[in-house]
């Protein structure tokens, strides 16, 4: 039986972006945080003239999302996405530069952004998007000075985009949308999307917010509060899926570690697919059977207000006896980062 130990919380840190045996990039409200080499550097990101007030209590940035943003590393420098901006945060001057205006949306989903090897960076707009209005996604190929649309998802096609990620086997870009009926499509396509393959039928089966790559598969958790969300398996070579184990509710993040394990935390969300009270922090080592690692309960505020129970992961290569989750609305929880270890 495997257990979760918590080994340091950081209360003064909301959530955790990336980590890995070099540095550690948190964030809270509007400053990011990078610690490296036993020193603390810290990024003061614009913001409103409003949110000085607002942001102070953490109920306040939970209520009007003051504390979400995206950093992606590139190198020493970092891709920052925060209240409809892209930057460019220059580590050798210091200076951080305002790069793309997003058209519909504040901020993607966390851990959306995929880079290749050779640094090249996807992301796909993640908005409420009412409308169903066009839905781009863009590409960096200088390391996030600058961005072209390099597709758009037709109008009325899909509500948004819940993350662009790399397969090294394919060479490939796989995007997945969300988020209901006709909405749900994995679209796998080359460097500069000129050849373009569709998965899926749009039904909640293909709803996902990442993915697991492997030689012969491709894994994906199910993001479906609207039923039961369950572990699929695509084979690269047929394109068949198999369905798998159901989950206890719908999975946003998940993670792979680098010593053969893998994590997921299911939402608490609202709906018929969220099968009890609890945020599940799963793990599995074989992409077979998940079994619960630890639970988190909701921490009781309205969660059409104040955030569904989240569990969210770190971008970077981190192992099983150190890798970091942040959370939001979880009771204990709500707002820390913290550093665990799995034991057996």
């Amino acid at each position: 039986m495997k257990k979760l130990v918590i080994k340091d919380t950081l209360p003064d840190r909301e959530i955790v972006h990336f980590a890995d045996a070099q540095q550690t990039i948190t964030s809270r409200f509007n400053v990011v945080f990078v610690e490296k080499n036993g020193i603390t550097r810290t990024i003061r990101l614009p913001r409103r003239w409003w949110e000085a007030g607002m942001g102070v209590l953490r109920l306040a940035r939970r209520a009007l999302r003051l504390d979400k943003c995206n950093v992606f590393p590139m190198g020493d420098n970092l891709i920052i996405i925060r209240a409809g901006q892209a930057y460019l945060y220059d580590a050798a001057s210091g200076q951080i530069q305002s790069t793309l205006k997003l058209r519909n949306c504040r901020n993607v989903l966390h851990q959306s952004l995929g880079a290749t090897p050779d640094g090249h960076v996807y992301f796909g707009e993640y908005g409420a998007n009412p409308e169903r209005t066009v839905v781009p996604v863009y590409r960096s190929t200088d390391g996030g000075k600058s961005w072209k649309t390099i597709y758009e998802f037709p109008a009325s096609s899909i509500k948004h985009v819940h993350g662009c990620y790399y397969d090294p086997y394919e060479d490939a870009i796989w995007v997945c949308t969300g988020d209901f009926a006709g909405e749900n499509r994995i679209l796998v396509a080359n460097r500069d999307f000129s050849r373009l393959e569709t998965i899926g039928d749009g039904s909640q089966k293909f709803r996902t917010c990442n993915f697991f790559f492997t030689p012969e598969n491709v894994h994906w958790l199910m993001d479906s509060p609207l039923e039961a969300s369950r572990h699929l398996k695509l084979s690269r070579q047929s394109r068949q899926t198999t369905e798998l184990q159901i989950l206890p509710g719908p999975v946003w993040y998940s993670k792979s570690l680098t010593d053969g394990y893998f994590l997921a935390g299911t939402a608490q969300e609202v709906g018929p697919g969220v099968q009890d009270g609890f945020a599940h922090l799963l793990v599995s080592k074989d992409l077979v059977t998940w079994e619960d690692l630890q639970l988190f309960a909701h921490d009781g505020w309205p969660k059409r207000y104040f955030k569904f129970g989240v569990i969210g992961f770190a971008d970077g290569e981190q192992t099983s006896k150190r890798f970091y989750l942040f959370c939001e609305a979880l009771s204990g929880y709500d707002g820390r980062v913290c550093q665990c270890e799995i034991v057996e």
